[in-house]
């Protein structure tokens, strides 16, 4: 498969999940987002051994993070951070309680001014955001804009990365090129998959 038609294959799986995605209701879409934390909160293996934990959220369609997790990762001891959006980049900062946490430009929860940067090497596990996610290999689709694919391919970047989605989001194999980084496991509110990324 040559570059264009593979741009245009993403393009137009983006296009399909959002449909969905504006399709569905809010109560739909929050039955979902309650799953995907009790999902995440029994995904035993991952919180064995307290660390430091990268969360997202904000935008329709994602898990609320903020407020249904974050608090129940600090009391387990559990460092939480969030991605400020820095021109093209994410920057990790330290956020300690929901009150640490803004809308960005984006609409997507940030840490506030004032909060302490984390370096990337100092994550041990990323929770990633995608449209979609493949569970042959570990393929993620992202919204578009490159902010996740750009960040896990930092050098010396080792965080376990668990891709979180709707159970209707997952796929066999999402179109994925050489760069795209792959999830370790995937968790949705049905099941939690240790997977084998390429």
């Amino acid at each position: 498969m040559d570059e264009g038609t593979l741009e245009w294959t993403k393009s137009r799986l983006r296009r399909s999940i959002r449909e969905r995605l504006r399709a569905a209701s809010d109560a739909e879409l929050a039955a979902v987002s309650a799953g995907l934390r009790v999902g995440l909160q029994t995904a035993a293996e991952a919180w064995r051994a307290p660390g430091t934990v990268a969360l997202f959220g904000g935008l329709r369609g994602e898990p609320d993070l903020v407020l249904g997790l974050l608090p129940w990762l600090r009391t387990r001891g559990w460092r939480t951070v969030l991605f400020a959006v820095e021109g093209d980049h994410l920057r990790p900062a330290d956020v300690q309680t929901p009150e640490d946490c803004r809308r960005g430009v984006h609409g997507v929860w940030e840490p506030a001014p004032g909060c302490r940067a984390v370096a990337p090497e100092a994550l041990d596990v990323i929770l990633v955001p995608g449209l979609a996610f493949g569970v042959a290999d570990g393929s993620r689709l992202g919204r578009g804009g490159g902010f996740y694919d750009r960040f896990l391919a930092t050098p010396g970047l080792r965080a376990r990365r668990i891709g979180v989605a709707g159970e209707w989001q997952v796929l066999d194999r999402v179109p994925c090129e050489a760069h795209d980084v792959r999830v370790h496991e995937l968790v949705t509110e049905a099941q939690h998959r240790i997977l084998e990324p390429a």
